[in-house]
């Protein structure tokens, strides 16, 4: 879902402290900080917000998520302790699920080696799916509106009308980018087809869409996603042909190999053991 993580985080690097006002009412906004925490592993969070919460000055790792993952709290841990020490702060974690999909995994995340507790990482989850749509449109936060299609009581009018509020109250430099956030998450709700026709109605074209910066990369991404797939399909029918069927890791690894991968493994598919495959995945 290459539309909907590019999505959020360009909301976020666009209207942070309005999305803050959501993830955490009482904290006041002070900038941004440096997302990309680690070098090995590689570590980058969705977003890095510097705070001042009752009187503290902190960093807020606000992160998002389509749907309930169960290693979110490990991955928050991770971000969070990192990011504490790049950043010099304290950090608190806060992740806003955007569909409902199962129960989000609940705070705190505990590490155990057998009996013995080792660290415990507290967060907080909010659950966009089950806010009102007439609360973010009440909320006069023009930053929250493109998240009005992941709430309770977003129908296609009431998308319509976020619409035509965001293109009478927001600043004519913002109008475009909240605007082609809200109808490519429209879009994934009902359809691209329903999304256009509103920017047809409201701006006598698709233009303010189709010309964002933001539709130009989803595009490409949708091609480049459509080739990928082709070829992670071969990958992994072809494995199972040699070695029937995969292990659990060996299929979450090919879920998420990249191109490259994907053809080292078929190039070598005919004298590669599972093993050696397994190392080309890096597993």
């Amino acid at each position: 879902m290459p539309e909907m993580d590019q999505g959020i985080k360009r909301l976020l690097q666009t209207h942070p402290a309005d999305v803050l006002s959501l993830a955490l009412p009482d904290a006041e906004y002070l900038g941004t900080l440096p997302v990309d925490v680690a070098t090995e592993p590689q570590l980058t969070l969705d977003s890095l917000l510097h705070v001042r919460y009752h009187g503290v000055e902190c960093a807020v790792d606000l992160e998002a998520e389509a749907r309930p993952k169960p290693d979110i709290g490990r991955r928050l841990f991770e971000y969070g302790a990192r990011a504490s020490i790049v950043a010099g702060f304290p950090v608190i974690s806060v992740v806003l699920w955007l569909e409902a999909n199962g129960a989000p995994v609940r705070s705190p995340y505990e590490l155990h080696a057998a009996d013995r507790l080792l660290a415990t990482w507290h967060y907080s989850g909010i659950e966009v799916y089950q806010l009102q749509a007439a609360t973010l449109l009440a909320s006069g936060v023009l930053g929250l509106l493109p998240l009005v299609p992941f709430t309770q009581g977003s129908d296609p009018a009431t998308i319509e009308r976020t619409a035509e509020l965001v293109k009478e109250q927001a600043p004519a430099s913002e109008v475009g980018e909240l605007e082609s956030l809200l109808l490519v998450f429209a879009a994934r709700k009902y359809d691209a087809k329903f999304a256009m026709n509103i920017a047809r109605r409201l701006f006598m074209s698709t233009e303010i869409v189709e010309k964002s910066a933001l539709y130009q990369l989803w595009t490409q991404q949708g091609r480049e996603q459509g080739k990928q797939e082709g070829l992670r399909e071969a990958t992994t029918l072809t494995l199972r042909a040699r070695f029937g069927e995969l292990p659990q890791d060996i299929a979450d690894a090919l879920a998420h190999a990249s191109n490259a991968t994907l053809e080292a493994l078929l190039a070598n598919i005919t004298t590669d053991t599972l093993e050696q495959a397994r190392q080309r995945l890096g597993l």
